[in-house]
């Protein structure tokens, strides 16, 4: 109700048009400027939100598996761990570089899974909650880049269009790998499908990485020369 009463008093940034229903009616539209800047950070976008769709489906598990632990508070600790870290990362990180903060984000979520990787195998549970506030820094970062990477370019009218194809996106990968993990762990079991979900995970990080830094250089460049 709060939330919806400080939506209502926002100050509009568009001038009013006629249609308002009809803007109502769901649309996906990436405009031509955005589509190779959403093309770039699909990896790391999809790598954050599926973080988030196992922490939220399988940590708790996960927890008691690896450690033991039965205690339901810690099983809810990891979940609000990664996503209180990652507000708190969002808010720390507002007015910085939309790139510098991809960057971030595609180091610190691969490191942050290594973390948790290791301390599932080794039964640490301090290590577990290390690696999930680590995980949880580029989890906020990755998310915030992604954002400010594409909404400055889409025009006004292009905004509601290309943030509905953007969360489209983004739903997928909080749901679908997490549906496919849990379906794994009847087969291959809790700990061998995180170290597989693990891996995709970091594969996919680390392999936005290098054009996150090439486009990042680029942009230094041109603004030297200009």
């Amino acid at each position: 109700m709060l939330q919806a009463l400080y939506v209502w008093r926002l100050p509009e940034s568009v001038s009013r048009q006629p249609g308002a229903w009809a803007s109502l009616r769901p649309t996906l539209h990436v405009p031509v400027q955005a589509r190779r800047a959403l093309w770039s950070v699909l990896p790391i976008n999809t790598a954050v939100w599926a973080l988030g769709g196992f922490f939220a489906s399988l940590a708790p598990s996960l927890v008691r598996t690896a450690t033991g632990s039965t205690s339901n508070l810690i099983g809810g600790a990891t979940v609000a761990a990664l996503t209180v870290t990652g507000a708190l990362m969002i808010y720390t990180l507002r007015n910085r570089a939309a790139d510098k903060v991809l960057c971030l984000g595609a180091s610190l979520l691969p490191a942050g899974v290594v973390l948790i990787l290791v301390a599932v195998h080794i039964a640490s549970l301090p290590l577990f909650f290390l690696g999930t506030l680590v995980a949880g820094c580029g989890f906020g970062a990755g998310f915030l880049g992604a954002v400010r990477s594409l909404v400055p370019l889409a025009l006004p009218h292009e905004r509601a269009g290309l943030m509905s194809a953007f969360y489209a996106l983004s739903y997928l990968a909080f749901c679908l790998p997490a549906l496919l993990a849990g379906s794994l762990t009847r087969s291959f079991g809790l700990i061998a499908t995180t170290d597989g979900y693990g891996a995709v995970l970091i594969v996919l990080a680390v392999g936005a990485l290098p054009g996150l830094v090439r486009q990042r250089s680029v942009k230094v460049c041109s603004a030297e020369v200009g």
